[in-house]
């Protein structure tokens, strides 16, 4: 896959989520945690993608994700957050042009007391003179996420379609769905992993990748240590494995 491409997926897999309206109907909040442990400050949120589960009002975290990506989300109200994600500051070490900015909303809704429905829309531009790169690249994507389980326990699926222009060319329009888990196994740690497939040519060839890694966690951090391995599905390259970290601060 080409550089510019990488960076755009991982700046749209790096934004969140947001929910709700000043008329709001009463928020029921999911299965807390296991007696005795802390809620897991992370639950709205995968190794890449995010989760249905939403923020309460006020909470929010900030930090950086997968080493290169400064990411944040606030919770506007118990079903409503609004997130940004810029790799900025890791361009301006090694380019002279250096620009990316990516944000969006999220709204969640409980359908049952286990299964929640989330949707959304963020878009944003991409800019480097880094080898490979392109120049200027924008985005802008919906997405669909169904979470079954709870804080500590959950499945989600999630279908985002992605338009993806660069200066001069035509756009193109990718699908990536993406099935991802977690478990937590004590109080401050469990595993994550998620699994998708892009079956579309668009910016870049038909690809899939999937992650497998531990979140490790405490009432106000989390940190995550996974790897990711991707494919070219057309040419049937051999996987890339990479090792990525996410370290980020929350709040409530």
């Amino acid at each position: 896959m080409a550089p510019r491409f990488i960076c755009l997926l991982m700046l749209s897999l790096a934004l969140p989520g947001a929910s709700a309206s000043a008329e709001e109907p009463a928020y029921e909040p999911p299965p807390e945690s296991a007696p005795g442990w802390f809620e897991n400050p992370a639950r709205t949120r995968g190794l890449l993608g995010s989760t249905a589960l939403p923020l309460h009002a006020g909470e929010g975290f900030i930090g950086q994700q997968a080493f290169f990506f400064t990411v944040a989300e606030v919770g506007v109200s118990e079903r409503v957050s609004v997130h940004l994600a810029t790799a900025a500051p890791f361009q301006l070490v090694y380019t002279d042009t250096s620009f990316s900015l990516m944000g969006g909303i999220k709204v969640s809704t409980p359908l049952t007391e286990k299964l929640h429905l989330a949707f959304g829309a963020q878009g944003g531009s991409y800019d480097s003179d880094f080898p490979g790169s392109g120049g200027l690249h924008n985005a802008i994507a919906a997405y669909g996420t169904l979470t079954y389980g709870t804080a500590d326990a959950n499945l989600s699926l999630t279908v985002q379609p992605i338009y993806i222009w660069e200066r001069g060319r035509n756009g193109s329009v990718m699908v990536l769905p993406m099935v991802g888990g977690f478990l937590r196994v004590s109080e401050h740690w469990g595993f994550a992993g998620e699994i998708a497939i892009s079956p579309v040519e668009a910016i870049a060839d038909a690809f899939a990748f999937a992650t497998a890694g531990a979140r490790f966690m405490g009432p106000r951090w989390s940190v995550d240590l996974g790897v990711l391995a991707g494919t070219q599905l057309q040419q049937q390259d051999a996987p890339a494995f990479v090792p990525g970290a996410t370290f980020l601060y929350h709040w409530r």
